[in-house]
């Protein structure tokens, strides 16, 4: 790979339109060598500069949204974040990140900050925090929620063969704390937090109102996977806030201030 550095005397620059010249360098397995510099007169747009130099991918300290767009678009990968001597920064991006083993639990993250509500066989209703969820199929739209076998909605969900999933927002922060800290075990902490809750249009569960999105779903498979049985869940039916789904029905996600 042929990359660039922007450089300013002997450093890195801040941008490309900040550096006096670029350093071309040459990848090679995970060493960087330098080929040649050349002078940025400015008389050309970036990409197209940078494109004549024969440049697979420019490397400063940041760039702008438009700029990275730009390069993109004659396929240039532009990558920011270097700064120091501009030789450092080349050798730093030849060699790659420097990794060390982490934690195994919970590794994959973001998780999605979700509330899985259920209702029992004999009518109780209860909701759970729940850290592992996610899609697993479109076609048919499908999710996938873990349950710990000890925890008390584990067999309101066996019985009833189905779940809602909301997703919550920053609103709804302390109640999600709340829920996901205490049990239906020790007390009614639906009513003890006041959580209006609706009935599903499709399944046997109820949807908690104040959440932006309500997932129903009906259990079609579960398999034990150690500490957790993931339920599969088929889509039936969605709720979302009118305010965040579009003309063509899709979810504007970008909108939700999500709890961090």
């Amino acid at each position: 790979m042929t990359f660039a550095v922007a450089a300013k005397g002997s450093k890195t620059a801040k941008s490309f339109d900040d550096c006096d010249a670029v350093i071309i360098y040459e990848k090679k397995g995970e060493k960087a060598f330098m080929l040649r510099a050349a002078e940025n007169t400015r008389s050309k747009p970036l990409a197209e500069f940078l494109k004549g130099l024969g440049v697979e991918c420019a490397i400063c300290r940041r760039m702008s949204e438009e700029e990275k767009a730009s390069l993109r678009s004659v396929g240039i990968e532009a990558v920011t974040g270097f700064d120091g001597e501009a030789e450092e920064a080349a050798g730093r991006f030849a060699a790659g990140p420097v990794k060390k083993e982490a934690n195994k639990k919970s590794c994959l993250n973001p998780m999605p900050r979700v509330l899985v509500s259920c209702r029992g066989a004999n009518g109780e209703e209860n909701a759970l925090a729940v850290g592992y969820c996610g899609n697993c199929s479109y076609d048919p739209p499908m999710l996938m929620v873990g349950i710990v076998p000890s925890r008390y909605s584990y067999q309101m969900i066996k019985e009833s063969g189905c779940f809602v999933v909301n997703i919550a927002d920053e609103e709804y922060k302390d109640t999600f704390d709340y829920l996901g800290s205490r049990s239906k075990r020790d007390e009614d902490k639906l009513t003890a937090m006041n959580v209006r809750l609706a009935d599903g249009k499709v399944v046997n569960a109820p949807i908690l109102s104040d959440c932006p999105v309500n997932i129903e779903c009906s259990v079609v498979d579960s398999i034990v996977t150690g500490s957790h049985e993931m339920f599969v869940g088929k889509v039936e039916y969605v709720h979302a806030d009118a305010s965040i789904v579009g003309c063509d029905g899709n979810i504007d996600f970008s909108s939700v201030s999500f709890i961090k």
